[in-house]
């Protein structure tokens, strides 16, 4: 599965993406649901999205046949996009 992060130092935040097509497995939800909740810790964050929920908007994405999901964390909190 690749995953491109880009941490913004400025800023301090972080993003995430990762193209549709890398979600094959359920091992490839949990490897993105647990880097989730890793660096949401950096922040002091609880991250208030489970598998169900990255599941549902993966499901979503697809419907909407957007090309990746993007996911932003930072002190203000975590943004999944498709």
């Amino acid at each position: 599965m690749k995953i491109d992060i880009v941490q913004d130092a400025k800023d301090h935040t972080y993003t995430l993406a990762v193209k549709i097509d890398q979600f094959k497995t359920l091992r490839d939800y949990e490897v993105i649901h647990n880097l989730i909740n890793a660096i949401s810790l950096d922040f002091d964050l609880d991250p208030e999205i489970s598998m169900e929920d990255l599941k549902k908007i993966v499901a979503d994405a697809k419907a909407e046949e957007a090309l990746e999901v993007t996911c932003d964390i930072g002190p203000d909190g975590i943004d999944i996009e498709y």
